[in-house]
């Protein structure tokens, strides 16, 4: 399930190219409409002008909605990267020295308790953070406990609203060309 995770996390980034490439012709689009608005309004009419201004300020508005998801998709994909090869380098140092201290506490007839304890990671991780940032992940950590693939669930969630907010981008363009169309004819 982890590797098919990683791999739809490749989606993210053409969705990101897209987005960014309607974002920028949309803005020319809208600079060109500002600056011919004299030219404009007598072709499209008022109401015209203001409908086909509207759809392309909204449409660059979802834009930078799935450029700002796509940033936080690509940092969550590449942090989480980051904790997972770390993690799995200290685990392995950890196992070693676990291995020795259980020999030595065997040779002296002592049990001790060596495991990694989780909760006492993550609350010194999250000691220097905000209190807000310590409660939004004990609050995510509650409703997803138990389930193997918690440190992807961020990374799926902003993939999702990407996805959603290109497509209401590339919507509303199109909405933008169809509105163009048909107040320019009505003239």
């Amino acid at each position: 399930v982890s590797s098919m995770f990683e791999a739809g996390f490749k989606a993210s980034e053409p969705l990101e190219t897209f987005s960014t490439w309607l974002l920028v012709g949309t803005a020319a689009v809208a600079s060109f409409l500002i600056t011919n608005a004299d030219k404009l309004v007598p072709f499209m009419g008022r109401p015209g002008y203001l409908t086909c201004g509207a759809l392309l300020s909204f449409s660059c508005l979802f834009g930078l909605a799935s450029r700002i998801f796509a940033l936080r998709c690509k940092i969550q994909i590449e942090t989480g990267a980051a904790v997972r090869k770390t993690f799995a380098e200290h685990l392995a140092k950890h196992q070693e020295e676990e291995q020795k201290i259980k020999e030595s506490a065997d040779v002296w007839g002592v049990s001790l308790e060596t495991g990694i304890r989780l909760d006492r990671v993550l609350s010194e991780f999250l000691a220097p953070l905000p209190r807000w940032v310590a409660w939004l992940v004990n609050r995510q950590l509650k409703k997803h406990a138990g389930n193997p693939q918690i440190g992807y669930l961020p990374a799926v969630k902003s993939m999702q609203w990407q996805g959603s907010f290109a497509s209401l981008q590339a919507l509303l363009f199109l909405s933008f060309l169809f509105a163009g169309f048909i107040f320019s004819a009505a003239i």
